[in-house]
């Protein structure tokens, strides 16, 4: 019987990196390593009970990923924008005059850039996948720069081509489409009820722009077994379950919670209390970007869809996903 293969997961106590694990973890053929920075927590002493490796590692400490990396034949590996920036603010880090996003975006690179010259070094590698997403300041020629949370993925991308590049002929890129779980667990997306009990999404994304939408927890390991099992190196992959308007998202959200549910469209110069004003400028230039020039980079002719795999997933719909919610918590009851 051949040896099994040895995935090593980074972020395998999130909701991607979670995903990978399950993916995996039903294949006899490959065994699992997963990475997190702390091993006795709930998430990770349930990975260890499914008979999964569990290995202390941190992206902080570089010192820690070549024993953690060691003979792995595939590496996946995901970062934290919003975990950063969210644990930052609550610490009052001393930013040095940046914009706390920024500064967030510039740790998350120093991270990937550590797993990345990691994983370079690995020689029992045959596949690499960097979750990422596309460079808004480059595709949109410069108009739209404080997208951080998709620029800094970006370069990191970028770092593998250029600092290593034997690493980069082993690697694929995994891009996630918007997560659905946003209107579920982030307060400030989550809809609101007026007077006459309409479910509201507040959002400056126009409610008829088609976008890529996914259920990260449940959708991402499928994808990146794919490019790992079936795909050659090389790909790059913007995932999704359903590529639709905002107003369909709001509709099948409506369908799963029997609640009347509208997009109300708010201007992107607006005010908006609940957000610290860089995040606020982040987050309207990303609605932006995505419009004019996609959120994957339309222009960027190397990107493939779902439909260009060899094998697709076969995943549930925006509805399905719904369904399984718990609306009490999503409207605060």
């Amino acid at each position: 019987m051949a040896s099994k293969k040895l995935i090593v997961v980074i972020g395998a106590t999130g909701n991607q990196g979670g995903s990978v694990v399950d993916a995996f973890h039903t294949d006899p053929s490959w065994k699992i390593r997963a990475l997190t920075r702390n091993p006795s927590s709930a998430k990770a002493t349930a990975l260890a009970a499914r008979d999964v490796e569990v290995v202390k590692a941190d992206m902080d400490d570089p010192s820690s990923l070549p024993a953690a990396f060691k003979d792995a034949n595939a590496i996946f590996v995901v970062s934290d924008f919003w975990g950063l920036y969210g644990s930052f603010a609550q610490q009052g880090v001393d930013t040095g005059g940046k914009p706390l996003n920024l500064f967030a975006g510039e740790h998350e690179l120093q991270q990937l850039k550590a797993a990345i010259d990691a994983a370079a070094k690995v020689p029992t590698l045959e596949r690499f996948i960097l979750s990422t997403l596309s460079a808004a300041t480059k595709w949109s020629k410069g108009k739209y720069t404080h997208v951080y949370h998709f620029d800094i993925k970006a370069q990191a991308s970028a770092y593998v081509k250029e600092a290593q590049p034997e690493l980069w002929t082993k690697t694929s890129l995994f891009q996630p489409g918007f997560f659905l779980s946003g209107y579920v667990l982030n307060p400030n997306l989550r809809p609101r009820k007026n007077a006459d009990g309409v479910a509201q999404f507040f959002n400056t994304m126009r409610g008829d722009f088609k976008t890529p939408w996914l259920a990260p927890e449940e959708d991402s390991g499928a994808f990146v077994k794919a490019l790992i099992v079936d795909e050659a190196p090389g790909k790059n992959l913007i995932a999704y379950r359903e590529w639709a308007t905002l107003r369909e998202m709001v509709q099948a959200f409506e369908k799963a919670s029997g609640v009347k549910s509208e997009v109300v469209e708010v201007p992107v110069d607006a005010p908006n209390e609940h957000l610290p004003l860089e995040l606020k400028i982040e987050l309207d230039e990303g609605y932006s970007y995505w419009e004019e020039f996609g959120y994957e980079a339309r222009d960027d002719p190397t990107v493939i869809h779902p439909k260009d795999l060899k094998h697709p997933p076969k995943l549930e719909t925006m509805e399905q996903f719904y369904r399984k919610q718990d609306f009490s918590k999503i409207f605060g009851a």
